[in-house]
């Protein structure tokens, strides 16, 4: 497989560098049924200017910071476009190609090394850099990076890199003028504004080697030896990041190079996991505000349906809204850019969205091994989208009047129906009352016709009172026992025939039953021997769970030594029984816990809403190593709770 060939950024509709990774991961799903291949996510950019810095602070793209296959500095061209098409394809596609013709290269394995081989060579321009995050941006116990702006910081003049990230939520097939495009939809709210942390995360590339000499095939790029560019304005001429032995190397040692991808995993970003209010980057994005970008990266999911476990995100490439214009003012050349507005709640001004829509065709021509793709070559971004808006809402109107109508008239036919039926049941009902009356009058006027009838029924009233009296006709009363059952905590016996006792069943405590709990998978482990729980090795995806139920209100946690290596997690499922107000489940920890340190025990309920963080025990509020504490429902409503701690 050679080095794909691509050609420099075009000014209209938009250009697409896409990864050869892409074309093979598209062939493992066509060719393997258990393979599934799904648009999922994108990354909005800016790319900053092409310039020289004034301080090592800044981020300006430097072309002649790359090497050549000679070893000497590579050559920027007096055109950005030609540099940046020259790089993309000597350099990082080049890089690509020597991955995945590698003999270590493991072919079963879904991560490609497109987006770190994209972040490495941004970085090797000087257009990307990163540090450590912090305990305020990433949750604890995972190590992640954030590029390295800083407003605060005097003379600081690095400009984030990535803006914004969102999901593909619609994609498409369509037949237009007799090709086949996948259609992907990019839809940017009005809400939103850029998202407030990115953070990075770094792994291995996917081979056991450390480096790559680019001075081999006579210095050209992979499978190009001796061929001609059909766009005369770039070379074969391959490139390198570093100086080795033999001229230009490309580094792929892990501990001297850059290998980083966004953390597309949404529980990782502490404000995100920390916020009940927040769930996903739609409404982490909501804190941002306005934002620049001119370049979007396309993301797509690669996993096994009998294994969904198996999955991973991988980069398809990366779209150019348009080409570099030189600006003399400046000496610099930079791609214009799209301004995204984010509504403002005190002036009342309107934000502004964006719906872009990308066309990908499949093309195998043997000049260019791999995906060509265009942005609407044949409309506007979002026309198409505009134009079938307004059909749907054409005929949704038209489909409202007509029912309008309809329901019009069934209104008018129900009011007469009304009109007869009220005026027949009017008639039947004093039909009725008037046959009653008259039976009354019939019954009196025979019980009272003689003052006969009125003695015989004194008499027959008096013989059966003294009947009771005298014991002849029992006096006592036999109720239906069987419309009494058991309830909440309360026992009925009905054992004994003349009577029936009712008692508590509420002994005080009870305990619950407490299993391994998994919140990644969703899944619950084995029942817990409660008289020895857990040895405390804890992971930020483990913890502990059990059921509320009435009367059920004892949790007993009884812990091996150890020491804490992450927070514990208490899971209360209340998916079958809500909670109620007042309602009060008791955690004892019979021994001693070790120090806490900057660990938590979190409680979390409300698993319908995706387990809410509801309380925490920490070393800062806790009275004892042995703790005994009271979660008390305050509002079953809004789920409010207290923690209140006896010991």
């Amino acid at each position: 497989m050679a080095t794909p060939l691509i050609r420099i950024p075009q000014e209209q509709g938009g250009t697409m560098y896409a990864f050869s990774s892409a074309a093979r991961d598209l062939t493992r799903a066509y060719y393997n049924p258990d393979i599934n291949f799904e648009y999922s996510k994108f990354a909005l950019l800016e790319l900053p200017v092409v310039s020289v810095p004034s301080s090592s602070s800044d981020n300006y793209i430097q072309f002649d910071n790359l090497i050549a296959a000679s070893g000497a500095q590579y050559t920027p061209n007096s055109n950005a476009n030609v540099d940046f098409a020259e790089t993309m394809q000597n350099y990082a596609l080049n890089f690509e190609n020597f991955i995945l013709n590698d003999d270590d290269f493991d072919s079963a394995i879904f991560d490609s090394d497109a987006e770190k081989i994209f972040f490495k060579w941004l970085h090797h321009l000087g257009a990307f850099k990163v540090k450590n995050a912090t305990s305020q941006q990433v949750v604890s116990g995972y190590s992640r990076a954030i590029e390295v702006e800083d407003a605060t910081q005097a003379g600081n003049n690095y400009n984030r890199v990535v803006k914004y990230l969102g999901n593909i939520d619609v994609s498409n097939d369509k037949n237009y003028q007799g090709n086949t495009y996948n259609e992907i939809f990019i839809n940017v709210p009005s809400s939103v504004g850029y998202t407030p942390d990115v953070l990075f995360k770094s792994s291995n590339y996917n081979t056991t080697a450390t480096s790559y000499d680019v001075n081999l095939n006579g210095g050209e790029i992979n499978g190009r030896a001796g061929q001609s560019h059909p766009d005369i304005n770039l070379t074969m001429n391959a490139i390198g990041d570093t100086v080795g032995n033999n001229g230009g190397e490309i580094d792929l040692d892990p501990a001297n190079t850059y290998n980083y991808g966004i953390e597309w995993n949404q529980s990782i970003y502490s404000k995100i996991a920390n916020d009940p209010k927040l769930n996903n980057f739609l409404e982490y994005s909501k804190r941002g505000g306005d934002f620049r970008f001119n370049a979007i990266l396309v993301y797509y999911d690669i996993y096994s349906k009998s294994n969904i476990a198996n999955r991973s995100t991988n980069l398809y490439g990366i779209i150019l809204l348009d080409n570099f214009k030189d600006d003399p003012a400046t000496s610099g050349w930079y791609i214009p850019e799209l301004t995204k507005y984010k509504p403002n709640d005190v002036t009342g001004l309107n934000g502004n969205a964006f719906a872009l829509k990308l066309n990908v065709k499949f093309n195998s021509s043997l000049d260019n091994i791999g995906v060509e793709s265009n942005i609407n070559d044949y409309s506007t971004f979002s026309m198409d989208i505009f134009l079938d808006t307004t059909t749907a809402l054409e005929n949704a109107a038209r489909l409202m009047v007509e029912a309008n109508n309809r329901y019009a008239a069934i209104v008018d036919r129900l009011a007469q129906v009304e009109d007869i039926l009220m005026t027949s049941n009017q008639a039947i009902d004093f039909g009725a009352r008037i046959a009653d009356l008259e039976l009354a009058l019939e019954n009196a006027a025979l019980n009272f016709a003689t003052s006969t009838s009125i003695i015989d029924m004194i008499t027959s009233v008096n013989a059966r009172l003294n009947q009771v009296i005298s014991g002849s006709i029992p006096t006592e009363v036999q109720y239906n026992t069987d419309v009494l059952v058991n309830g909440n905590g309360i026992k009925i016996d009905k054992t004994n025939p003349t009577n029936i006792k009712i008692s508590n069943d509420n002994n005080g405590y009870a305990l619950n039953d407490v299993f391994n709990y998994d919140i990644i998978g969703g899944t619950t482990g084995a029942l817990i021997n409660i008289a020895s729980l857990f040895n405390l090795s804890l992971t930020a995806s483990t913890g502990i769970i059990t059921r509320i139920k009435p009367f059920d209100n004892l949790l007993r946690i009884n812990t091996n030594s150890g020491v804490m290596t992450g927070d514990l997690n208490i899971y209360l499922d209340d998916s079958i029984n809500t909670w109620k107000k007042g309602q009060v489940v008791k955690l004892s920890f019979k021994n001693a816990l070790p120090s806490l340190g900057t660990y938590k025990i979190n409680i979390y309920t409300d698993k319908n809403n995706g387990w809410i963080l509801k309380g925490s025990l920490e070393t800062s509020n806790m009275l004892s190593q042995k703790p005994y504490v009271e979660f008390i429902c305050v509002d079953e409503i809004n789920k409010t709770f207290e923690l209140e701690i006896i010991r």
